[in-house]
């Protein structure tokens, strides 16, 4: 009998906060779900980046494969996913809520969706009617603005999370003949850096600030800087990080309520479940001075991945390092279907059902990322074993080596140290990809994305697919405003600094 498969992916969650983790938050689902299950402890994204992490993860190609390393791209038609290969098998592909598609290609193997997106889906940002959905919040789900906007209160993520659990809900009690593959997707615990005033103040109490808070390390790299954040102070830094937690710990409820549905409509059908959750990156929430994704730090490019169901092994923790690369590979193996061509994951079943996992697998992540100077600069990062390499083409004497297990807030850099690993490491990054290559890439992409976007102002975007329905509350300045606009949005926008609420009274 085809297994029932139910995969809830989160946005932006750094695995080391949650229950008995770095950073405690109480996650009480998925810490059980971690308890019936394995748990895959040292998970990486491809790219610490919402699109191109999430089309290498559909297609199980690495982003120097798909060519895909910024949020303004997508998958071509011919490139098939792991939900066409799941299709083909008989399986109704099911997107309830988030995918971040691109284009007017918005299923990419999926057959059905019941809930939309939170993100525009053109080549255009439609400004006007982003201000009227979003308000105060517009651009503070870009990083370079994410901390204009902080504090406990009503936000569009939570608005839009609630949503897209009350289709899964709908969906899951109605009866459904086909074999069945959900993906739910969330926006939490994306910035803003807003969360429910209760869970905000809750978690300010014990908030603490980062030994690397203030992002003064000699040895950081230029694309690190430019994704320092120059305006952050220590409170500010407190704030996100209590926003931050609540609104892991509001995911963690959405988790629980997605499973137990997830597990009354398996038992009704009698079919084996398998339930996974997983997120396409973390968010570093202050340390370095830098805030959200895009670097290589641990808290940006670990992701959580743990699965429970019918033949997995319980209480299992795997600290080998995976990728999120091994996503289909490992439902297609599951499900039986016809794995994808030439995968750059690899299939962890045979790890699920109890055996071991490759220690000596070295994992890989990649960016290309645009610098004040101009042009496009590739980066990438490397685990294998303790160590985590990173380089940054043009700037290897910024060369990084790092320690994770014994240092895992990564304050020393041991690239002067330990040269012999260093220069490996290095070597074996230039083997993998051509640097300047990739950057190459990267510059046709942007220049056909550009045209594209051009065409969509000319002949007006299709944005139906994108939930619009906020409540006012959801636009406004929160109700324990730490920060707030006192700028429109726009390029030039300013915020104003309020200060932390008391939380001792």
């Amino acid at each position: 009998m085809s297994p029932d498969i139910l995969l809830f992916i989160s946005d932006q969650h750094a695995p080391q906060y949650q229950a008995g983790g770095q950073m405690p938050v109480d996650t009480p689902n998925l810490a059980a779900l971690r308890e019936q299950g394995t748990a895959f402890d040292a998970a990486y994204t491809p790219c610490p980046l919402c699109v191109p992490a999430r089309m290498a993860m559909l297609s199980g190609l690495a982003p120097h494969h798909t060519g895909i390393f910024t949020n303004n791209d997508t998958l071509p038609q011919t490139t098939p996913t792991f939900l066409h290969a799941m299709a083909a098998a008989g399986y109704e592909t099911v997107l309830v809520g988030r995918m971040h598609f691109i284009g007017p290609d918005q299923r990419h193997g999926f057959t059905r969706r019941v809930a939309p997106d939170f993100t525009n889906s053109g080549w255009v940002r439609p400004q006007k009617t982003l201000e009227q959905d979003f308000g105060v919040h517009t651009q503070t789900m870009g990083y370079k603005w994410c901390i204009d906007v902080v504090g406990g209160g009503a936000s569009p993520v939570v608005c839009y999370d609630d949503m897209v659990l009350d289709a899964l809900e709908q969906y899951l009690a109605q009866p459904h003949s086909k074999p069945q593959l959900i993906v739910v997707g969330t926006y939490g615990p994306h910035f803003p850096y807003v969360a429910p005033p209760e869970l905000f103040l809750k978690y300010l109490k014990t908030a603490q600030l980062p030994a690397t808070w203030q992002g003064n390390e000699p040895w950081l790299n230029a694309q690190q800087r430019n994704l320092q954040e120059p305006n952050t102070r220590a409170e500010i830094v407190l704030a996100c990080q209590a926003a931050y937690k609540g609104l892991v710990e509001h995911t963690d409820g959405l988790i629980g309520r997605a499973r137990a549905a997830f597990d009354v409509f398996t038992q009704n059908r009698g079919t084996p479940a398998l339930f996974g959750y997983l997120s396409d990156h973390g968010d570093t929430v202050g340390e370095h001075g830098i805030y959200g994704k895009k670097s290589f730090f641990e808290k940006s490019v670990r992701i959580p991945m743990v699965f429970a169901g019918s033949g997995v092994a319980a209480g299992q923790r795997i600290t080998a390092p995976v990728s999120l690369l091994d996503l289909g590979p490992t439902v297609c193996d599951w499900a039986g279907a016809d794995p994808l061509p030439e995968p750059d994951g690899q299939s962890l079943v045979a790890v699920l059902r109890g055996e071991s996992a490759d220690a000596d697998r070295t994992v890989w992540s990649e960016i290309v990322d645009k610098l004040p100077q101009g042009g496009w600069t590739y980066s990438c990062m490397a685990r294998h074993g303790q160590q985590k390499f990173i380089t940054c083409h043009r700037d290897e004497i910024h060369n990084q080596l790092f320690d994770v297990i014994a240092d895992p807030d990564e304050t020393t850099n041991l690239a002067d140290a330990q040269p012999d690993e260093t220069a490996a490491f290095a070597a074996a990054a230039a083997r993998r990809v051509d640097f300047s290559a990739a950057e190459a890439l990267q510059k046709r992409h942007a220049a056909a994305a550009a045209v594209l976007a051009k065409a969509e102002i000319a002949t007006g975007g299709d944005d139906r697919e994108r939930y619009r329905d906020y409540p006012s509350a959801a636009k406004e300045a929160p109700q324990y405003c730490v920060t707030n606009l006192t700028s429109a949005p726009g390029k030039s926008q300013t915020y104003e600094f309020y200060g932390l609420p008391d939380v001792n009274n």
